[in-house]
């Protein structure tokens, strides 16, 4: 404890060794690589290297700087906290164990931490055991000889400085990619809004005119180049300007909002309902022959007519005719055209009384009757 703080709490710039040893003698070659000579005294003097606690050697002056713990056997280590610790050195012979057996003790705790064993002249063949065990070093050191465990030491905490460097650098990169990936997530997401927004009409949430024109010039190229079938339904609210004038736009925005439900629920996904204009609307459909194009628009204009009959009896009536133009049928020169034969049969059932299904053939105009069960001659 320093300024009554744990190890671990401290601040240490300093090289903090963990000293497994049998017999003193390493003990002084180890702290005196700490060039702390101060240190040194205080190791010597107080530390029990065969007592069963670890001892941190230091005096007041570098405390803060460094710090050596010696420990004497395989029992103490099991419980040493090896997270205050940058170097580990063990000699190969322990009271109730071997280096070897250290050095698995910290690696299962702290794969990282470097490891220095250190071993006598003639235990010199045991280098390539202990190096493949994973010990980063392995010195074979006389009596008295200071330089190679100096040595080890200096490169040991250069391995380790490195490595925590690494990860660290790994840590910001990670973070940092983690990060960009958030905001291309969010960016994404705004893109993805901004899009639908540019193609949505706000009050009915239908595709608006801009996404119908693109999507009617793919259809009709895809339609001619294949020669598939195509359809358009042009659909108009019968009287909704009175009943815009007498019950206000609020109640006005709402009918246009349930018969925007009512079409985009009888449409298909490759379809294209849009909102026209005003109390316009326009259903777009590929892939779709002229008998089943018109089973739709008199299923809609039917399924409106239901909504009426349940609508407040002072509110006035609002019904729905529908004009169809198809490929086969009208024989459009371009997809502008087909809108204008859809849009001009829509006219004529509205000047014929409303509420109905017409349909633009070549030969002219053709109403159909929404009650009938079925269409001879489409």
């Amino acid at each position: 404890m320093d300024g009554g703080l744990p190890l671990a709490s401290r601040r240490i710039d300093r090289p903090r060794l963990l000293v497994i040893e049998r017999d003193p003698p390493p003990l002084g070659v180890v702290a005196a690589s700490l060039d702390r000579p101060c240190c040194v005294g205080a190791a010597l003097t107080g530390c029990d290297i065969h007592g069963t606690a670890a001892v941190l050697c230091g005096c007041a002056e570098s405390a803060v700087e460094s710090c050596c713990a010696i420990i004497g056997s395989l029992a103490t280590l099991a419980t040493f906290d090896l997270s205050t610790v940058d170097v580990v050195i063990a000699t190969l012979d322990l009271p109730d164990g071997t280096g070897l057996d250290a050095l698995e003790a910290v690696r299962a705790v702290r794969s990282e931490l470097p490891v220095i064993i250190a071993a006598r002249p003639e235990d010199a063949d045991r280098a390539a055991e202990v190096i493949r065990a994973g010990a980063l070093d392995f010195v074979v050191c006389a009596s008295g000889d200071q330089a190679a465990i100096r040595i080890a030491i200096d490169k040991s905490l250069a391995h380790h400085r490195e490595r925590q460097e690494n990860n660290r650098l790994h840590r910001e990169l990670a973070d940092s990619l983690a990060e960009l990936e958030r905001k291309n997530t969010l960016l994404e997401e705004l893109i993805e809004q901004l899009e639908r927004k540019s193609r949505t009409d706000e009050l009915t949430q239908l595709s608006n005119r801009r996404w119908l024109n693109l999507m009617l010039q793919g259809s009709w190229a895809e339609a001619m180049r294949y020669d598939l079938p195509l359809a358009c339904l042009m659909i108009d609210l019968d009287g909704f300007k009175l009943f815009n004038d007498r019950l206000g736009h609020q109640a006005g925005d709402q009918l246009l909002r349930e018969a925007a439900t009512l079409i985009e629920a009888n449409s298909r996904q490759v379809d294209v309902s849009a909102r026209y204009g005003g109390d316009e609307f326009c259903i777009l459909m590929p892939h779709t022959e002229a008998r089943e194009a018109t089973r739709v628009a008199r299923r809609i204009v039917e399924a409106w007519g239901e909504r009426r009959d349940r609508a407040d009896r002072d509110e006035p009536r609002v019904g729905m005719t529908i004009g169809i133009a198809h490929v086969d049928l009208s024989r459009p020169r371009n997809p502008d055209e087909l809108v204008r034969h859809a849009d001009e049969a829509l006219y004529a059932g509205k000047e014929a009384g409303k509420n109905r299904v017409v349909i633009r053939r070549r030969q002219g105009i053709r109403a159909v009757g929404c009650e009938a069960a079925a269409m001879a001659g489409v």
